[in-house]
């Protein structure tokens, strides 16, 4: 009887091989924005908090911590995408039991993984914030920061791989739940430690662990609901096979991540050669963690939203249905991002204002900066959505390719020539270069991959 119920979300009867491509996409997506949505409001409120309860000191620690919070999302996407998309590709395939064996191992692996990177950060923190970036008047608080953030990472890390495993079990309203309490929780609390108990930074940073971690809740919760992802004591072993193979199709955001944190370091230590960092990092760090980091979290949704619909029907081989999906979900998160680029652009002032508050040359570097580092961010998001859909049908070369070029291959290349002719200005336009050329890049491959599909 248990293994009849394991199977009935591999047979016919699966959502994912018989709904509309468009109605699947938007409700997997939407439930993913809505789950992510208000994690966004808990980091524009953090925003707001830090910036007008601590002022500039707090904003300029944050663009220094913000690789650290880089780092956190690369450790989300090896282990909770790579391994959901591995479970769904094998449920296509029949196989729930392997699916199960994938979610185990992830979870145990992924715990124990980074505690021991949190602990080797935590033995050399001071070295490691220095190499980030961090200023003498800047390093206290971002080390107020970063201690109760290391220490709560691995909890993230778990129920973070949790919620990618919940969408695959066709549960996308309760992993929504799972991010949506802890945010409206996060936000509260955030309010109280930084305006009543005045906790400075370390005020800011419990909230975060909060907002991510409580997502831990929802591994008792399949285990209670989802015969497919009910961990038996056999399921305690880690199967280092398939926490390889999870890894290497969630290596390619790992590594866009990865990325994202040299070019943060870079771009902080061009603001000190070519300008003044006590205006230019807090302008930075308000468009990098906060408006960029919404803008990223939006792409994460759609991604979200097509990597366990392709997973499931490419392993099932229902490749009409796979070409469906590339079209809907290019097209359609393409529109959406253009609207909120447009939204940002219209009222970027005040939103420069809400996060520093009342201080004018931050509020007009901001606003400078952000109209030339986000001019075309809408495009290069593109090049995100197709390495997203080629890590779910495990084309990892092309995934890598897609991930890496927007920031590797052509934006770290494009800030040690552009500075040069351009001086500041000139730092702030590599991202709209690499953007186009990033978008183009993804637009071939696509291409290539919707002829072959035709084909097959």
């Amino acid at each position: 009887m248990e293994n009849l119920k394991e199977n009935e979300i591999v047979t016919g009867e699966s959502e994912f091989a018989t709904k509309s491509i468009t109605s699947l996409f938007w409700k997997y997506s939407l439930f993913a924005l809505a789950g992510m949505a208000l994690q966004t409001v808990s980091v524009v409120a953090d925003g707001f908090f830090v910036g007008n309860g601590i002022g500039a000191i707090g904003m300029g620690a944050i663009g220094i911590i913000v690789p650290f919070w880089t780092v956190a999302v690369a450790f989300f996407n090896l282990f909770g995408i790579g391994g959901s998309i591995l479970a769904a590709i094998k449920l296509g395939n029949g196989d729930p039991q392997g699916a199960r064996r994938v979610y185990g191992s992830v979870i145990i692996f992924s715990f124990i993984f980074s505690v021991i990177v949190s602990v080797i950060v935590l033995m050399n923190l001071d070295s490691v914030l220095v190499r980030l970036g961090a200023t003498p008047e800047l390093l206290p608080a971002a080390k107020a920061y970063a201690v109760p953030y290391l220490i709560g990472v691995p909890i993230c890390v778990v129920g973070t791989v949790a919620y990618y495993f919940t969408r695959v079990a066709e549960r996308p309203f309760a992993a929504a739940i799972g991010y949506m309490g802890p945010a409206v929780i996060a936000v509260i609390v955030e309010y109280i430690f930084i305006f009543k108990m005045n906790m400075g930074m370390v005020g800011s940073a419990i909230p975060w662990i909060i907002c991510v971690g409580m997502s831990v809740f929802l591994v008792p919760y399949l285990q209670i609901v989802d015969p497919v992802f009910k961990l038996k004591l056999s399921d305690f072993k880690i199967d280092f096979t398939a926490v390889l193979e999870a890894c290497k199709i969630g290596f390619a955001m790992f590594v866009v991540n990865i990325a994202t944190i040299f070019s943060t370091i870079i771009i902080n230590n061009l603001i000190a050669k070519y300008g003044d960092p006590s205006i230019y990092i807090p302008a930075f760090a308000i468009i990098n963690a906060y408006v960029a980091y919404t803008l990223m979290i939006i792409t994460i949704s759609f991604v979200q939203g097509i990597q366990p619909i392709v997973g499931f029907n490419y392993g099932a081989k229902l490749f009409g249905r796979v070409r469906e999906l590339i079209k809907v979900g290019i097209i359609q998160s393409s529109a959406f991002i253009i609207i909120v680029m447009a939204l940002i652009f219209l009222f970027r002032s005040q939103i420069a204002g809400f996060f520093i508050g009342p201080v004018p040359v931050l509020v007009e570097a901001t606003v400078a900066t952000m109209k030339i580092f986000l001019i075309l961010y809408a495009l290069g998001n593109v090049s995100q959505v197709v390495a997203g859909y080629f890590m779910a049908v495990e084309k990892n070369g092309l995934a890598i390719l897609n991930g890496i070029a927007r920031i590797i291959i052509f934006a770290v290349p494009l800030l040690y020539i552009l500075p040069k002719s351009f001086g500041l200005n000139g730092i702030f336009m590599s991202q709209p270069g690499a953007d186009l050329l990033s978008f183009a890049l993804a637009i071939a491959c696509i291409m290539r991959e919707y002829k072959l599909l035709k084909n097959n």
